[in-house]
């Protein structure tokens, strides 16, 4: 048999907005006309002598309720249609007399769905004709017999009154033209925000993967040192071992003990480094440096006219290559950084040897605050090359107002 579909619950975001204007529009012509024909026949009970009106009466004025909400259901679809409709259904309430609301409710929705829909200097004539139409149409309609007591637009007010019809008019279009065209710009400035907060997003993550990607050619650079570099020495120390294995046994066990310990470590530095490489760049020859140039860096640094303090703290002792390279590279760019951000001030080095890590932080005070769209790739770089040697990075703004580096790598 074949397995049944799990059936999905249908949810409000499933239905169009034009599929729920439908269902307002229903519900708001069955509270209407519900309560029109409810307030008649209550009215009528409560008298000693009912006053039944004509039937054909008591049904057009439930089909101009009716119709009146029914022009909700295409707002959206057909906004001018929608106010027009309404007018002409309000009109034709104040021709025959009959106190409606389905009318009303219509017009005014029309009116704000205008407003929303099209730009102020688009919305704003058709709605000032409807308005003037509105007013002028009910004072000739009343002048003739008709009546507009009752009907909502028009508030009210006595027929012969023609300055409060004007103003009721002009409230009745004016009020939903504001709060249209306020939603309208408030909805334009939102989504003009989303896109470009979507627009930064992109180009944050563009910037991050072109400073991945080039930290990537870097290490590939560094890979091609450790194999021309350590592998080479391997060579050579075999070499040496093959020349003296049938002279000095015990030279040759300590040969192979070097090789032994340096191929160790070669292998270590390629796992953290062979899934991130790329295939195309071999790089330079040189040997990667590492934590005893350290010297060399703040000697740059000096003479460029940084003030650079050191502090040790711990055991000193000998790094898998990867970690010395990772801290050399950091301490580099933070202090290419301290120079370029904040010139004059004084830069302090702490390098921190740790039961089974070592730590370094680079802290440099009165530093300006970095602006991630205009500052480079410095730091992503920084926080790629940590990453893949294990550790963990912090950088930014300290509470005094210092700026601080602070890199941690197990050993």
């Amino acid at each position: 048999m074949e397995a049944r579909r799990p059936v999905r619950a249908v949810t409000v975001n499933d239905v169009t907005p034009q599929g729920r204007d439908t269902v307002v529009a229903g519900v708001a012509a069955v509270v209407v006309g519900g309560g029109t024909l409810g307030v008649y026949l209550l009215v009528n009970s409560r008298q000693p002598v009912p006053t039944w009106v004509r039937p054909d009466v008591l049904v057009t004025a439930l089909s101009l309720n009716l119709a009146g909400c029914a022009t909700i259901a295409v707002r959206r679809r057909w906004p001018w249609v929608a106010v027009t409709a309404g007018t002409a259904l309000v009109l034709t309430s104040s021709a025959l007399a009959l106190a409606t609301t389905g009318p009303a409710i219509g017009l005014v929705v029309g009116a704000y769905t205008v407003a929303m829909s099209y730009p102020l200097g688009r919305s704003l004539p058709l709605l000032a004709i409807l308005a003037a139409t509105h007013a002028v149409g009910g004072i000739a309609l009343s002048a003739a017999g008709g009546g507009v007591r009752g009907l909502p637009t028009y508030w009210g007010v006595p027929g012969d009154d023609r300055a409060a019809m004007v103003f009721a008019a002009a409230g009745s279009y004016g009020i939903p033209l504001a709060v249209g065209a306020m939603v309208r710009r408030r909805r334009a400035h939102t989504a003009a925000l989303t896109v470009r907060a979507e627009r930064l997003e992109a180009e944050r993550e563009a910037r991050d993967r072109a400073a991945a990607a080039e930290e990537r050619r870097r290490i590939a650079r560094e890979l091609h040192d450790i194999a021309a570099h350590d592998l080479s020495a391997i060579v050579v120390q075999a070499g040496a071992a093959d020349r003296l294995v049938d002279r000095d046994a015990t030279a040759v066990r300590a040969i192979l003990r070097e090789i032994r310990g340096q191929g160790r470590d070669t292998l270590t530095a390629l796992r953290h480094l062979v899934g991130i490489l790329r295939e195309d760049d071999a790089g330079g020859r040189a040997p990667q440096p590492g934590l005893a140039q350290m010297g060399d860096l703040l000697a740059v640094a000096r003479a460029a006219g940084t003030r650079v303090t050191l502090s040790i703290t711990g055991e000193p002792r000998p790094l898998p290559a990867l970690v010395d390279l990772a801290l050399y590279r950091v301490l580099q760019e933070a202090l290419t950084n301290a120079r370029r951000h904040a010139p004059d001030a004084p830069v302090a080095v702490s390098v921190r040897y740790e039961a089974e890590a070592i730590r370094l932080v680079v802290r440099n005070a009165q530093a300006r605050t970095v602006d991630a769209t205009r500052s480079g790739h410095g730091l992503a770089g920084m926080r790629e090359r940590i990453r893949h040697a294990g550790g963990t990075l912090m950088a930014g703004p300290t509470g005094d107002g210092d700026w601080s580096i602070d890199a941690r790598l197990p050993t």
